[in-house]
């Protein structure tokens, strides 16, 4: 056979496996968007990048996340999360939850929560309000500590205050005493950090400093979210001189990381697609037995099959620009895919055929001895008949056979759409620019 014959061939194959991966594409994207894999798959892995599900929980609850994506309509249900969120909008939100965490997450929020349930046995109203005002004031100078250039001399202002509060109310004193060892080395943990960061004006600059306060809260939390954070934050000091640059600074970072963490899950999720795709490639060949080694062997021995769907790959070429795509369920796209089947002339689909039973009764699932196997039906007077796939492999030579050509097609399945179509677009142009082999060779 001649190159053109071949490239005939390789044409048949290529838009049978572009027709079958346009389908299984609409398959995936309905089967991934009814089990919400990407919004899935997204969320697991913020959780695993910032190793806290209280954490990823705040993340979602931002503003800026929240509103990417509907929440339940119904109470109980839970909200279709985002399957995609921006890097921008992501450090922004956590540079905003982290920037917060200092207090939040402090033992001074611990130390709250006990003192409020303290404060509930004091048997006056009036002492017990006045004894929350005061708190709300001690927490106030917990709050500008993260902002306070003062330092050490913020922490013992803080610590003062404390140490009043507890002689005015005694009934919360022991569990002041409890509680404040680890209040000053966690703020003494800061304070270290603060001396051995660079002395850059972004030390004494108000967000920096609550950034900082935030990633130490959150070690208990996440150490591991810790060290990936304070790297950031070292990078950025060490680059960025001005306090606004190290802000810049510190949120490229987070962005970076994130697009990072975004890298690897597309590789994860391609991955899977292709395992997705080559499922459904196999099950579209299996129901509609589209066996890729029948199919050649049939283009190879048959020119006029080869030349209708050359000349059909041609004008499907020189028609279409841009890959086109399917809607619709299941249920809607297999007609759909048989149709597109049936117009390449594509030698596919399971053969019924009626056959003698001997007297015996037709049955799907034939017990007893008095039964045949076979599909009840009638024929066209309405006499009952019983039918079998007659096209099925008649060896075990022949199955083997069947089944590697059913995988080849599934394989081919799992390359992409994308990739047929552009493999069909160079095959197309390729045989174009060669010679007809209809054309009679000039002799001399």
């Amino acid at each position: 056979m001649s190159l053109q014959d071949i490239l005939g061939v390789a044409t048949g194959l290529v838009f049978m496996w572009l027709v079958l991966s346009i389908a299984a594409m609409s398959f995936q994207e309905w089967i991934g968007n009814a089990l919400t894999w990407r919004a899935t798959d997204l969320e697991n892995a913020i959780r695993q990048m910032l190793d806290s599900d209280e954490i990823t929980k705040l993340l979602y609850e931002h503003p800026l996340i929240s509103n990417l994506y509907r929440p339940a309509k119904k109470a109980g249900k839970k909200p279709r999360l985002p399957s995609y969120i921006p890097a921008n909008k992501f450090a922004l939100a956590l540079f905003d939850i982290l920037t917060q965490a200092g207090q939040e997450s402090s033992p001074i929020k611990e130390l709250t929560d006990q003192i409020n349930a303290q404060l509930v046995a004091l048997d006056n109203p009036d002492l017990q309000k006045l004894a929350q005002s005061d708190w709300t004031g001690i927490l106030e100078t917990a709050k500008q500590l993260a902002a306070s250039p003062a330092g050490e001399a913020a922490l013992d202002s803080l610590k003062e205050q404390i140490a009043a509060y507890g002689g005015k109310y005694p009934e919360v004193q022991p569990v002041l005493n409890e509680m404040l060892p680890n209040l000053d080395a966690y703020y003494q943990q800061f304070l270290e950090e603060q001396r051995q960061a660079p002395a850059t004006a972004a030390n004494k600059q108000v967000s920096m400093r609550a950034m900082r306060i935030g990633v130490a809260a959150i070690a208990r939390k996440s150490p591991k979210l810790k060290e990936s954070l304070t790297a950031v934050l070292r990078s950025a000091e060490a680059y960025a001189g001005e306090a606004e640059q190290s802000i810049a600074t510190t949120r490229i970072g987070i962005e970076t990381w994130f697009n990072d963490a975004m890298d690897r899950l597309s590789g994860t999720y391609k991955r899977r697609a292709q395992l997705t795709a080559f499922i459904i490639g196999f099950v579209l060949a299996l129901i509609l037995n589209v066996d890729s080694i029948f199919v050649a062997t049939s283009l190879w021995r048959e020119p006029t099959l080869r030349q209708a769907i050359v000349a059909e790959a041609q004008t499907y070429s020189a028609q279409t620009s841009t890959l086109p795509t399917t809607t619709g369920t299941p249920l809607q796209n297999i007609p759909a895919l048989q149709t597109d089947l049936q117009r390449l002339n594509i030698p596919f689909g399971w053969t019924i055929a009626a056959f003698n039973t001997n007297g015996k009764a037709c049955s799907l699932v034939p017990f007893l001895s008095n039964y045949a196997w076979g599909i009840p039906g009638k024929d066209s007077l309405g006499a009952p008949t019983c039918q079998r796939f007659s096209n099925l492999p008649s060896d075990v030579m022949g199955w083997l056979t069947k089944l590697l050509g059913f995988a080849i097609t599934a394989a081919a399945t799992a390359q992409g759409a994308p990739f047929w179509f552009d493999i069909l677009k160079k095959i197309v142009n390729v045989r174009s620019s060669g010679a007809n082999p209809d054309e009679k060779q000039p002799v001399g």
